[in-house]
């Protein structure tokens, strides 16, 4: 413990060198100040990066059913460079979009079905192509479209399943 000399009205007495209650009630109060500035600009910096990966996610999945669709379309008009397992999948009764995102994985266009950081299971909501625009009701027929299932308001005040 440190010792320190104070000086009051001329005479001279020693009072140890710590910290005083006053001092330490403001300094946490400061800290408490600033952890309330802190937390709310934390949770948007996070609420941000889970909207990156979602747009990222709902990017990559859309672009993926584009290419099933392509590659169906070659297969089914007997083209010299249709993929094989394409081939197989040729029917009558199909629109030529894949019937789960699981025949996207199967076919090699994706490596693994993303999971919608939106939601806490992380499922998506498909919409098939018979499907009314309109409707959140889906036949499930086949994936044409994915969207979050989400009913929660992003930072720009759009819905994640309008996404």
């Amino acid at each position: 413990m440190r010792w320190g000399i104070c000086r009051t009205r001329g005479e001279a007495h020693e009072r140890p060198g710590g910290v005083t209650l006053i001092e330490l009630v403001v300094s946490v109060a400061i800290l408490g100040i600033l952890a309330a500035v802190a937390m709310p600009l934390a949770q948007t910096t996070a609420t941000r990066t889970r909207e990156l990966e979602l747009r990222r996610d709902l990017r990559k999945l859309r672009e993926g059913i584009d290419q099933f669709k392509l590659e169906y379309e070659k297969a089914r008009s007997n083209a010299r460079d249709a993929r094989q397992d394409f081939r197989k999948r040729v029917s009558v009764d199909r629109t030529g979009y894949p019937l789960t995102m699981e025949e996207m994985v199967e076919t090699k266009i994706l490596r693994r079905i993303p999971r919608d950081p939106m939601t806490p299971d992380g499922k998506w909501v498909l919409r098939s192509f018979s499907d009314n625009p309109e409707s959140s009701l889906s036949d499930a027929r086949d994936a044409y479209d994915v969207r979050s299932a989400s009913k929660a308001v992003a930072l720009d005040g759009t819905k994640y399943e309008t996404w």
